[in-house]
């Protein structure tokens, strides 16, 4: 067993890290996490090049895309059992090695099937890399140290969008798309090496606590009483359209919709559209930058995380209305303060785990990621639907825009409603404090 596990003799639980050892841990998350988010982003820079040597359809290519998706969340109740049975370690280095067979069956793909085949394991392989570090984190590390532990994990996923964006395009000549995806094969195993030897070996424990406290084992299972704790809890259900809808939603604006907006709606040039979109992923950058250093000043003041993501969310809905509909030369400014606002929303991802037992974080936090993920889905194929809707009843392209984020918008401020006001009705279970 490595010399920075500590646990106790007498009940095997784990106890928090020391400084070195929790450094190293926190690195090797990120550095997963930074392949992970390199290879959601990777096909929007190689597009031209597929479509070139492929022959592939604009239909064919966005399925492409969405096919790592589709591995990603077909996997997440899986991860969660194995979160919570085998431990971070295992899990994700296990699943990693799906993502180097899939960069591989990618690089060497002559058609469409078979780059599908590809981007699909790639998904499954990556999609323990974020839930991982939060079960870590909440195993290993003091509850307070939540938010600033996934804020920084988000600007190492960052830094991967960004290295996959003009590097990646300069790379292009030299390496081809091909050689970019062995490149990214090896780099996966240079993070599977991290997490071996950076990760404690899991320690077994003689009972699992249930989240009222008591001592009966429930074993992690696909069952209705592993997950009823979870499906039951309010604060849960409290904290669920933030992840669905403000988090998720998100997620589809930033990855396909606001370039479409800019182009679409502001008639910006396809290479001004670009380098917006390239700054806004570095304010989001920095905004997680500035979390991780903000939470724990704002914590000395008796600000909590909670507190800090109820404002910020308020702002988030406030920035985009702007960004919406006072279109002007300026609206890039609302967008980049729209990104700074939603760096907030990783937190409630952190705080949803802390309302459990260590027992329960695996399937904690991968059950509230799926309904992230679904409510990306259904938000970006949302907005797309409407905004045909718009055009085929003979509005304009911009009208179209404006009714789909229209309502799109007011869906959130229900979901922040409900957010602010269903505590006084349905009351949250205390925080776990094991």
């Amino acid at each position: 067993m490595p010399s920075h596990w500590r646990s106790d003799p007498h009940t095997m639980i784990a106890l928090p890290l020391k400084a070195r050892a929790a450094t190293r841990v926190f690195l090797s998350f990120a550095c997963a996490y930074f392949i992970s988010y390199a290879f959601r982003s990777i096909n929007a820079v190689i597009a031209p090049e597929l479509i070139s040597d492929l022959h592939l359809s604009n239909t064919q290519l966005g399925f492409l895309s969405a096919a790592y998706f589709v591995g990603f969340g077909a996997t997440q109740i899986p991860v969660g059992l194995g979160l919570d049975r085998f431990g971070p370690r295992l899990t994700e280095i296990t699943l990693m090695v799906f993502a180097i067979v899939g960069a591989l069956i990618f690089s060497w793909a002559d058609d469409f099937t078979s780059l599908v085949m590809g981007r699909v394991l790639i998904g499954m392989g990556v999609s323990a890399c974020l839930m991982s570090a939060f079960s870590g984190f909440r195993a290993w590390y003091p509850l307070e140290r939540q938010g600033q532990l996934a804020s920084g994990m988000l600007v190492f996923g960052t830094s991967g969008a960004l290295m996959t964006s003009w590097p990646v395009h300069a790379a292009l000549p030299y390496l081809g798309w091909r050689g970019v995806f062995m490149l990214m094969a090896a780099f996966s195993c240079l993070a599977i090496a991290g997490l071996y030897f950076g990760l404690p070996v899991k320690a077994r424990t003689k009972s699992l606590e249930t989240p009222t406290g008591g001592k009966k084992r429930i074993d992690a299972t696909f069952s209705w009483a592993s997950y009823k704790p979870i499906l039951t809890n309010a604060f849960f259900w409290r904290i669920f359209p933030l992840g669905a809808f403000c988090y998720g939603g998100f997620i589809a604006i930033q990855t396909l919709w606001l370039g479409p907006w800019l182009t679409s709606v502001m008639e910006y040039s396809s290479d001004s559209a670009s380098q917006i979109l390239f700054w806004f992923n570095a304010v989001l950058l920095l905004a997680y930058i500035l979390n991780t250093a903000l939470l724990p000043k704002l914590a000395k003041y008796g600000v909590t995380t909670l507190q800090y993501l109820t404002w910020m969310v308020a702002a988030a809905l406030v920035f985009q209305a702007c960004a919406f509909y006072l279109r002007s030369s300026w609206v890039w400014v609302w967008w980049y303060l729209f990104a700074v606002a939603c760096a907030s929303y990783v937190l409630a991802q952190s705080l949803i785990v802390t309302y459990f037992p260590k027992s329960f974080s695996g399937r904690v936090s991968t059950t509230y990621n799926l309904a992230l993920f679904m409510g990306a889905f259904v938000v970006q194929w949302g907005i797309g639907y409407l905004v045909d809707v718009g055009i085929e009843a003979g509005w304009s392209r911009a009208s179209a825009f404006d009714l789909a984020l229209g309502i799109y918008l007011v869906v959130q401020v229900l979901g922040y409603l409900w957010f602010l006001i269903s505590p006084k009705f349905f009351p949250s279970m205390p925080i776990a404090q094991d």
